[in-house]
């Protein structure tokens, strides 16, 4: 092999190491943005999830609706209707009324 064809083999690995480099850089840079953007989502959640939970000592809530609602809006993509989802967990637990 020649020395010509020796140094065109390392510009190309050296170009591919640069690419593969920068596109290390782009996923975490993705990464971070997407972990700020769960988190972000999760602090929304809690937040209202503290609102509901003093709501519902205030009010009185019927649980039975509350479980017919969320079976009304997730019937469509529920594949067995016989056991709770865990919208319903989630909504028995904020009232205060786990089963």
């Amino acid at each position: 092999m020649s020395n010509a064809s020796i140094d065109e083999i390392q510009e190309l690995i050296q170009k591919v190491s640069v690419e593969l480099g920068d596109m290390s850089q782009a996923a975490s840079r993705h990464i971070d943005e997407l972990h700020m953007a769960v988190n972000n989502v999760a602090s929304h959640v809690l937040a209202m999830e503290a609102i509901l939970t003093l709501v519902v000592q205030k009010v009185d809530i019927d649980e039975a609706d509350v479980l017919q609602w969320i079976r009304d809006k997730t019937a469509a993509f529920a594949e067995d209707s016989s056991e709770g989802s865990a919208a319903e967990g989630i909504a028995q637990n904020l009232l205060g009324k786990e089963s």
